[in-house]
């Protein structure tokens, strides 16, 4: 088996694991699986940075990255081998708010916002498949933000009611 065979096997194994991807037909899972890419990014290298507008997602095949912000020093925190993220940024522009780094040899497979627009064109039942996740997983932060909540941050209590969006 060729090696670009190889990789795109292990690509649609890992796209059917992501919730956001894991209940579309197979034959969307296989368009997906095609167009991502593998990246690979060396210890200390930024996977992007705050400000940056970067319309791709990544999944972490092997290796952590860490999440940092302009005001901290310390890490906030981290990712790790079968973490997705910046999926929001498949369907929406924003400017990153946080700087992700590689604490370690890092590979990924990443998936471009117009590779994943050409799937929703041909397949338009991702959109609210994808919608449906991404719901889920704002409510999800939000309840382990309340759950983690400490009592002597006044300000953090401004944040609350993301799920009122």
């Amino acid at each position: 088996m060729s090696t670009q065979a190889s990789e795109y096997q292990e690509h649609l194994e890992l796209i059917r694991e992501i919730p956001y991807f894991s209940a579309l037909s197979l034959e969307a899972q296989k368009v997906l699986a095609y167009l991502c890419v593998r990246e690979h990014f060396p210890e200390g290298e930024a996977v992007f940075s705050t400000g940056d507008i970067d319309s791709s997602a990544y999944y972490i095949i092997s290796g952590n990255l860490e999440i940092l912000t302009d005001n901290q020093e310390k890490p906030i925190g981290k990712f790790g081998p079968g973490d997705f993220i910046g999926a929001l940024s498949l369907i929406g522009d924003s400017k990153r708010l946080f700087t992700v780094k590689a604490t370690e040899d890092t590979l990924c497979i990443r998936l471009t916002k117009d590779k994943f627009n050409k799937v929703r064109e041909q397949f338009p039942e991702i959109t609210n498949k994808f919608m449906l996740v991404a719901v889920e997983a704002v409510n999800n932060w939000e309840k382990r933000f309340i759950k983690n909540l400490v009592p002597e941050c006044s300000g953090c209590l401004s944040t609350l009611g993301l799920t009122l969006i």
